[in-house]
């Protein structure tokens, strides 16, 4: 049971537990980075409950495990924002709220998976609500996000909360082997900057281009620390036009900076990694103090990019401030 899910023993070993005990909570919140695996374990945990097998569930054979993988049991419903939005609304929620008294088609439970649940706005949480102060017997929640801060606290403390931390490169590449039919050369290439993250692994393999696009990210970054004000206005404009973008490039600079003030700090990077050109051009200019301050810079945009704003305006001062640090201003 759950056996899939690999680099999460003590959450999954939690969940088979409720399971087996029928001690299974109404709502759950997974939370961590993009791409570690809350989406695959709320699937599997779906599966461990419907399958129709006598043992050893889930089989991955029966017609409830086949139409869970293929995105098409009536009782497990995903839950994204819209194609085109980038939140999810109020009207969603009422929709889906609107037919959870009407009994699961097929069993004894309905599974209502919320990805990107920190999209919801705040009518949407708060229509949510209601339906978790008082489920229903036969109505599970799990809701999934990379920041749950952005929930609202009365939605957090009426779910079990599980934290899925980032793995090691030794369990991203054993994923990335399993799933995917890329060489070990080219599945090493992207450990590092994975960040812990099998999705983010898969995404780099498929979208090779991004590495070269992140090293020039990295020099545009470094011009501009270096007091080229221009760069301020060009990198501002070319993250404002897409939010996956502006949240992948974040992630990106906060592992880079994060990297920085271990080796300016004299310690080790992680899994061996050795420091390239880049950190050794960074470590030139920066020193601890102003390292710690461009990173503290960086989470509050992080805060920020949680809500509907405007992606230029905000990068652009998040860059003049990192620029004043640098120079020594703040």
């Amino acid at each position: 049971m759950l056996e899939k899910i690999k680099g999460h023993h003590t959450i999954t070993e939690h969940l088979k537990k409720e399971i087996l005990s029928g001690g299974v909570s109404h709502a759950y919140l997974f939370t961590g980075i993009n791409g570690v695996g809350k989406k695959k374990t709320a699937l599997e945990f779906a599966k461990s409950l419907l399958c129709t097998a006598t043992e050893n569930k889930p089989c991955g054979r029966c017609s409830v495990c086949s139409q869970i993988d293929h995105g098409n049991h009536p009782d497990v419903q995903v839950i994204t924002p819209k194609e085109g939005e980038t939140t999810i609304k109020i009207t969603q929620v009422r929709e889906m709220v609107g037919k959870l008294s009407i009994k699961p088609y097929t069993g004894d439970l309905r599974m209502i998976i919320i990805d990107d649940a920190d999209c919801m706005t705040p009518e949407a949480q708060n229509s949510l609500l209601k339906s978790l102060e008082e489920p229903l017997s036969y109505n599970l929640f799990v809701l999934l996000t990379t920041h749950p801060q952005s929930i609202l606290t009365t939605i957090r403390s009426r779910c079990q909360s599980y934290y899925f931390h980032p793995l090691n490169n030794e369990v991203v590449a054993a994923i990335l082997k399993a799933e995917t039919e890329y060489d070990s050369a080219a599945i090493n290439g992207v450990l590092h900057q994975s960040g812990g993250s099998p999705g983010m692994g898969l995404y780099l393999l498929a979208n090779s281009d991004i590495q070269n696009e992140r090293k020039l990210f990295l020099r545009d970054v470094y011009h501009l620390l270096k007091g080229d004000e221009l760069k301020v206005f060009a990198l501002a404009e070319s993250l404002s036009k897409d939010k996956a973008l502006s949240e992948e490039r974040l992630g990106f600079l906060i592992q880079w900076f994060y990297e920085v003030g271990l080796l300016l700090q004299s310690f080790e990077l992680a899994e061996g990694q050795q420091p390239d050109e880049a950190h050794i051009a960074y470590l030139k200019i920066l020193n601890n103090e102003k390292n710690e301050a461009i990173l503290k810079t960086l989470f509050e945009m992080m805060a920020i990019l949680q809500y509907n704003v405007n992606l230029r305006l905000q990068w652009e001062m998040t860059f003049i401030k990192i620029m004043e640090i640098q120079k020594g201003y703040n």
